[in-house]
Order: structure tokens, then C-alpha cells, then sequence
């Protein structure tokens, strides 16, 4: 594992812009909400991490449902 935090795009499912957002990966998996940088709507992210650090999926869905 090379660097603890890692930046990673994703895509907005309100209004499907996309946005940098930083993980960091020591955590394992995870999810939280984060809101959207360009609409400040709720994004809830599941971030998905292998037994060796690495991102191996990322789930997102609105985060208000």
C-alpha cells in the first residue's frame, strides 16, 4: 500500500456531474454520505476495499432515499 488517501471521480446521481472525492483507504470498507460539489445534494458513497488496500468498487445512490 503506497499512500493512505486516494482521490477518485465520481458521478452525481442528482444531477450526473462528476466530482473528485478522497478515500481513505486505511478504513477498509466503508460508506458514508458526502454531498455533491457542484449541487449540494446527499450522495450516499459505499466504498468497496480489498484485504490489500485497494479499491475494488464504489456504489452510488442518492443519498435522500
Amino acid at each position: 500500500m503506497s499512500q493512505v488517501l486516494t482521490h477518485t471521480n465520481i458521478t452525481c446521481p442528482y444531477c450526473y456531474s462528476d466530482f473528485s472525492t478522497e478515500i481513505d483507504i486505511t478504513a477498509g470498507s466503508q460508506d458514508y454520505y458526502e454531498d455533491c460539489h457542484v449541487c449540494c445534494n446527499p450522495v450516499q458513497l459505499f466504498i468497496h476495499i480489498d484485504t490489500d488496500g485497494e479499491i475494488t468498487g464504489i456504489d452510488v445512490t442518492p443519498g435522500n432515499e
